[in-house]
């Protein structure tokens, strides 16, 4: 904006020079060139504090605009005549001094100078009438008309912008939910590119942690190390805002809590306060970046800057909320993750209860069964067949769960529920010596693989279940299907559940049933027990 100004008056005065039809006012000759070379020369001198000192630059900003207001009305009257009607600066000038207002402040400060604009065109037309000057009606209506329109299109501008557009920070390598330190490293290398910054530094106090984290990035590359959090935790954790600071003369420039102004302030009696981290790292002059997500705070903190402008305020400030969010992106990855692998965990400790767990238990009472049957003479072979082959069946269960565990299961692979049903009910009667029986429907009831094994586990258990505590002989399961849903019924003939266990009920079944969005009611009586199921057909939940 600075480099801007000057060019303009520059641009000004050379035309004026060098084209010798450059018209002037007669009776004001010679005041002009003096006007628009002074001009420059403040011009020149604010180019050189914007470029040396972001302080200055933003506490000269309200004079500078009143200079700019006063001069681009007084340079364009005394420097124009009549026939100079295509060759006037007023709408550059005009439309320079509206987009400073509203680049360096918001739509109130450019309804302002919008307001201080006209009011000064229209004094400064009517004194110079009242004087004697030639003052063309037509054109001067025509600049109030010019001034109002550029004001309304550059505050409509102010007003519908919204925040502060940040170029995106590069997605970190890795899996998601393990890169914290990575998205800590790619904020610093973004930060510093975008300031040219030889140095910068990433504090960041986690909610979980003693220690705070600091990461930091220099010409000798990235480094790290831990910090007390009595030094620095209370000050981390605060909710402070993005501000360029300087320790050694104890200046502050930061955003109000809306984020509409900038608020300057100086010395211990104003509450400038720079970075405790900055003074500890021994940083002069600075920009500090607050960061905040679910998981802690912290500080970024860019020093060794080529230039630093109270520009890079609300553009790091957008960007330490981008940085917070990225954070929160890790964090909800790392509890995704963490989740499934529960729900995976879980499935298999599922899946091997219901399935191994139960079929060596069944085996151990068909070995003490074996054993009766040895001491009182009978020839024992043939219950050993029995038993290797019930072996050979599990074995070859247990590898095809290890198989669909490797590989996942074809979700639109279906297969005859009833016919499967038919094969694991005889299995499990001659395993736990009792009386099974299905009841189905005639009509075929096809139903996803993943569907199918999750039905046969829940049998699988319930048969045990009652075998091995309800001391059942006869065990009856009914599956039907109706408005897209399956519903199964597991009934026998034994002892029942206590009062205990009728109220935690079976876990595993219960678990499964709650994995599949299904519904799970147990009844028990001294006569036996029964299971109803309810499960969405054909789908997983």
């Amino acid at each position: 904006m600075a480099t801007g100004r000057a060019v303009l008056a520059l641009a000004f005065l050379v035309v004026l020079l060098v084209d010798p039809t450059a018209p002037v006012r007669s009776n004001v000759h010679g005041l002009g060139f003096p006007l628009i070379s002074l001009y420059l020369t403040w011009a020149a001198a604010l180019m050189i504090i914007a470029w040396q000192s972001w302080w200055f630059d933003y506490r000269l900003a309200p004079l500078a605009l009143g200079i700019d207001i006063a001069v681009f009305l007084g340079a364009v009257y005394l420097t124009e005549s009549r026939s100079s009607e295509f060759q006037s600066p007023f709408l550059a000038f005009a439309a320079f001094v509206l987009i400073a207002a509203m680049v360096r402040w918001n739509w109130r400060a450019t309804a302002l100078t919008a307001i201080v604009l006209l009011i000064a065109n229209v004094l400064l037309g009517l004194m110079l009438y009242s004087f004697g000057f030639e003052v063309d009606p037509f054109r001067f209506f025509r600049r109030i008309f010019y001034i109002i329109l550029l004001s309304s299109m550059l505050l409509w501008l102010s007003m519908s912008r919204g925040g502060e557009r940040v170029q995106a920070m590069p997605e970190p390598p890795g899996v998601p939910g393990e890169r914290r330190d990575l998205v800590f490293d790619s904020a610093l290398t973004f930060v510093s590119s975008l300031l040219d910054a030889k140095r910068a530094a990433f504090a960041f106090a986690g909610s979980e942690e003693p220690w705070i984290d600091l990461r930091m990035l220099g010409p000798e590359g990235f480094t790290s190390r831990q910090l007390d959090p009595e030094l620095f935790a209370e000050e981390l954790l605060a909710l402070h805002r993005t501000a360029l600071f300087s320790t050694a003369r104890q200046r502050e420039l930061v955003q109000s809590e809306d984020g509409t102004l900038l608020i300057a302030r100086a010395g211990a009696k104003s509450g400038a306060v720079c970075p405790q981290l900055a003074v500890h790292l021994g940083i002069d002059e600075g920009l500090v970046v607050p960061v905040h997500c679910a998981t802690g705070s912290g500080q970024i903190i860019i020093w060794e800057a080529e230039t630093l402008s109270f520009d890079d305020i609300r553009l790091f400030a957008a960007f330490g909320e981008e940085i917070g969010r990225a954070l929160d992106r890790e964090e909800m990855s790392r509890l995704a993750r963490v989740e499934v692998e529960t729900g995976v965990r879980q499935a298999v400790a599922r899946d091997l209860h219901d399935s191994v767990a139960q079929f060596l238990a069944g085996t151990l009472f068909r070995l003490e069964a074996l054993r009766r049957w040895i001491r009182e003479g009978h020839d024992p072979d043939g219950e050993i067949d029995s038993i290797k082959n019930a072996l050979r069946r599990e074995q070859s269960q247990l590898r095809l769960l290890i198989e669909r565990l490797r590989r996942g299961q074809e979700s639109d692979r279906r297969t005859e529920i009833t016919d499967e049903l038919k094969a694991l009910l005889a299995e499990a009667g001659a395993h736990w010596s009792i009386t099974t029986e299905l009841l189905s429907p005639d009509a075929p009831l096809p139903v996803s693989v993943q569907l199918s094994h999750e039905i046969r586990q829940l049998v699988r258990e319930a048969i045990a279940n009652a075998a091995r505590h309800g001391q059942c002989k006869k065990v009856i399961v009914r599956i039907g299907h109706a408005d897209g849903q399956l519903r199964l019924s597991i009934s026998d003939d034994g002892i029942g559940f206590s009062e205990i266990a009728a109220a935690r009920r079976p876990r595993s079944i219960s678990e499964r049933v709650e994995a599949l969005g299904g519904q799970f009611e147990l009844h028990s009586t001294s006569r036996g027990a029964r299971l109803e199921i309810l499960l969405k057909s054909g789908e997983m939940a």
